[in-house]
């Protein structure tokens, strides 16, 4: 089978009710999509940890798994949800979110959701109540529904087994 036709199947798979895959695909072929620019980008989140370490929301943009973001933790948790905003400058064509947990601790988010806007004020839900595997330590890959083109990128955790959640990097990717 070629990639872009295993591609093509998983994606009309996920779409279809009673497929049976988790929320998560871990794509081995991305030959139909690239990595979008993230030169410039910035990252805003509800609360960020900035008291007992340093996790702040730009971190989920700096390439590196072993640095992340997390919501406020100390002196006081916040309960969820919490949320990261992406801003990428440029309105691109959202295909595929990878998202990557912090490395060192399994307690994030399980459950989220993702929105695109176009100016940062008004949102469109892309997909709801998405499973995460916190344990996981490789990019979980959500494809997204999207007829348009979006400058933010919002990802809202639901739910974990503690209050607070964190994320190592969020990669996008976007049409060749």
């Amino acid at each position: 089978m070629k990639p872009s036709i295993l591609y093509l199947y998983l994606m009309t798979c996920i779409a279809a009710a009673g497929c049976g895959k988790a929320d998560a695909v871990f794509f081995q072929d991305k030959s139909t999509v690239m990595k979008a620019d993230r030169t410039g980008w910035s990252a805003t989140a509800s609360s960020e940890e900035t008291t007992c370490e340093t996790a702040t929301a730009n971190l989920v943009l700096d390439g590196k798994t072993a640095t992340y973001w997390s919501s406020q933790g100390c002196p006081t948790v916040l309960p969820y949800p919490h949320s990261i905003t992406v801003d990428m400058k440029n309105a691109i064509h959202l295909v595929t979110i990878d998202i990557i947990a912090r490395q060192n601790d399994a307690n994030g988010m399980t459950r989220f959701k993702l929105e695109g806007s176009t100016d940062g004020a008004s949102w469109t839900v892309l997909k709801d109540n998405l499973a995460f595997v916190p344990t996981t330590r490789t990019a979980q890959s959500y494809p997204v529904p999207s007829s348009g083109t979006f400058r933010y990128l919002r990802l809202t955790a639901l739910a974990g087994p503690i209050q607070k959640t964190f994320l190592s990097e969020i990669e996008v990717y976007t049409t060749k």
